[in-house]
């Protein structure tokens, strides 16, 4: 299926009339999947995300501005309010598809306008250029066979709400339903069902009297179970509404307490108790520094002055050196003189002539000035002042530093928590927000508690029409054994019983084996746009509930609540994708909102992992903030076309324009 043009006309926030290309580009119209609509928060993403779908399902449209309203009403509330209601609004959608391998094009016509105060709404389908009477009155049916609504939702889907899929035990029978019917198990399903219609009718008309009287008690109890657990459903997809309107409301009264600064009202005690905490080590640490003083460390201030020292002791070890050289060499030329004196035979001249050789050699051996002697350090001093320079007073500096620096952040904290208590308010000024958050908490786990006992009345009727439904197919068996007057209607049972056991037992074994696959798929994408990789090891779906469980690498079940918001949303996009992945049928992906909830890695992830892969045609709606300048760049190798979706104040409607935020 592809998407390719979107037309609104009056509806909601657009004037008038607003067209959006949407075919991908390229060859086969796969080159460039991604079609990018960009727009500050009410800027008309949705509104445009809305049109999609009630374009195709009308009144069955899950909008996300419905809010529980009858359609008449929301019909009503979407006809923008620069045009008069009898005027009117209307969506069209045209996309292709291929049916049977033969592939047509659509386009789906929806007008609706105010006549004598109700809505009167008009639909029209053509086909491959022409309007379709047939197709027009057929076209519930129709669509639910190209596009059924309960697989719409993996595929046109809000990302903010479609995390609930991720979070929701509950919805483990809503995701069954849609796992069926996109990988074609609902087919076989309908295929039982069938054969146990066509088994009950044989046997009934086969049997006596008595055994058809028993037959049809247990149809009847089965169709009365069946009755009862489509009110509970229904009084649970409507007790979710108000579930879902109390969590919001949880959501807002929570906000309000932030705002109201009740969460600095909660942790009031524990800021007082941090901050004794703070003033008691800012004690010790000044305690350790004053003790640290009393060291060498003070000599860290006149570091010029010990190198002066090392180098003045140095000057008055080498001067004593040589004064030492000079004496021992002035003994040695007395000797030589008085011993060559000794030799009568040696002139008096030639002595005096080495006499002033020896004095000459030692003038030149020990030609350095005096030293002033001021320090005359001992072997000691002179070891203690070389420790000092190249050790000891580096590490005094290290630990000082680090005594300072833990003061100076310790003198920091004490200084915001001071802040801190002082800004936050007293508990009588947010009794009010704090007695609003109550009953909010208090009304959402009544709700909860409700829901909870009709999952569970649910679940009993279903054990109890599993056990009729046993108890009429071990009649119908045994009317089989028993044998029948007519051998037709014999063996037509016969072979339906066994066509019917054969059928289950297809659909489990097909049903397991296509999970697994799906498993590993959702799996693999999981792991694939995660930011942890090493989060989740493995994700499984029960082939019977269709219950979605994470494990870790040590094989230990990981309870859904402990991923961040974030990564439930990427676990709910993981879902989609791998669906998307498994299924058969090429659907497009419409996204809203993204990336509202993701961290920078995650962001990276999508855009550099799934956008370009998420489908052959991809609709992305999103903020400036979720795809930036960065992000843009990097989908422009795939991105077919953008659009930059504008509020005007003076106009009071939405401006679509080609381009993105930014002109390229």
């Amino acid at each position: 299926m592809i998407l390719r043009e979107l037309r609104l006309k009056n509806f909601g926030l657009f004037r008038g009339v607003q067209r959006f290309e949407l075919s991908p580009t390229g060859r086969n119209g796969t080159g460039k999947p991604i079609v990018l609509f960009g727009g500050m928060n009410g800027g008309g993403k949705t509104t445009i995300f809305d049109g999609l779908q009630l374009a195709l399902y009308g009144s069955r449209a899950r909008c996300s501005k419905r809010s529980g309203r009858n359609y008449e009403d929301f019909l009503r509330d979407s006809i923008n309010n620069g045009v008069s209601p009898e005027t009117g609004a209307g969506v069209a959608l045209s996309f292709s598809i291929a049916t049977n391998g033969v592939p047509s094009e659509y386009e789906v016509r929806r007008d609706w306008q105010v006549v004598e105060g109700r809505v009167k709404e008009s639909v029209v389908v053509h086909r491959d250029g022409f309007p379709d009477n047939s197709i027009t009155r057929q076209w519930s049916q129709l669509i639910e066979e190209l596009l059924p609504l309960e697989i719409s939702q993996l595929f046109f889907f809000d990302a903010e709400k479609i995390r609930a899929l991720a979070e929701d035990a509950s919805s483990s029978e809503t995701l069954g339903a849609a796992i069926k019917t996109l990988l074609g198990l609902d087919i076989v399903e309908r295929l039982v069902a069938d054969t146990a219609v066509l088994q009950a009718r044989l046997a009934k008309q086969a049997g006596s009297t008595e055994e058809r009287a028993g037959i049809e008690e247990l149809e009847r109890s089965q169709a009365a179970l069946r009755e009862d657990m489509a009110r509970l459903q229904t009084q649970r997809a409507s007790l979710e509404n108000d579930r879902l309107r109390a969590e919001t409301e949880l959501n807002a009264a929570e906000e309000a307490f932030s705002l109201a600064g009740g969460k600095h009202v909660e942790e009031r005690k524990a800021r007082k108790e941090r901050l004794g905490e703070c003033e008691r080590l800012i004690e010790e640490l000044e305690a350790q520094l004053v003790t640290l003083a009393a060291t060498d460390l003070p000599l860290l201030l006149v570091p010029d002055l010990l190198d002066l020292a090392a180098e003045q002791d140095k000057r008055e070890h080498s001067a004593a050196t040589t004064t030492v050289v000079r004496d021992v060499l002035a003994e040695r030329d007395e000797a030589v003189l008085t011993k060559l004196g000794t030799n009568p035979e040696l002139p008096k001249k030639y002595l005096r002539i080495i006499a002033d050789v020896l004095a000459a050699d030692r003038e030149a051996r020990i030609g350095a000035p005096r030293v002033d002697e001021r320090l005359r350090l001992t072997e000691s001093g002179r070891s203690h002042l070389l420790h000092l320079r190249e050790r000891r007073l580096g590490e005094l500096r290290g630990e000082a530093s680090r005594l300072v620096d833990r003061l100076t952040a310790v003198v920091q904290e004490k200084e915001d928590l001071a802040r801190l208590l002082a800004a936050t308010p007293q508990d009588t000024d947010v009794g009010a927000v704090i007695e609003r958050l109550k009953e909010a908490n208090q009304v959402y786990a009544r709700l909860n508690e409700q829901a909870t006992q009709l999952d569970e009345q649910i679940a009993a009727k279903r054990v109890e029409l599993g056990a009729v439904e046993r108890r009429l197919q071990e009649h119908l068996e045994a009317q089989m054994k028993q044998g029948f007057n007519r051998e037709d209607v014999a063996r037509m049972t016969e072979r339906v019983a066994k066509t019917r056991t054969t059928m289950q037992e297809f659909l489990k074994r097909a049903t397991e084996r296509k999970i697994d696959r799906l498993s590993a798929t959702i799996t693999e994408s999981f792991r694939f746009l995660l930011r942890k990789r090493t989060l989740v090891k493995r994700i499984f779906i029960d082939p019977t509930t269709f219950a979605v469980t994470l494990y870790d690498n040590a094989g230990t079940a990981l309870p859904r609540h402990r991923l961040s918001e974030g990564e439930k949303q990427i676990f709910a996009i993981s879902m989609l994708w791998g669906l998307a992945r498994s299924s058969s049928r090429p659907l497009p992906a419409v996204i809203d909102t993204p990336m509202a909830r993701l961290d920078t890695a995650h962001r990276q992830h999508l855009v550099e992992r799934y956008f370009p892969k998420a489908s052959h045609q991809v609709v992305v709606l999103s903020t400036d903030t979720e795809v930036d300048r960065e992000y843009y760049e990097q989908l422009r190798p795939a991105l077919a076309r953008a659009y930059h979706l504008r509020y005007d104040e003076q106009e009071r409607s939405a401006v679509a324009e080609e381009g993105y935020f930014w002109k390229d």
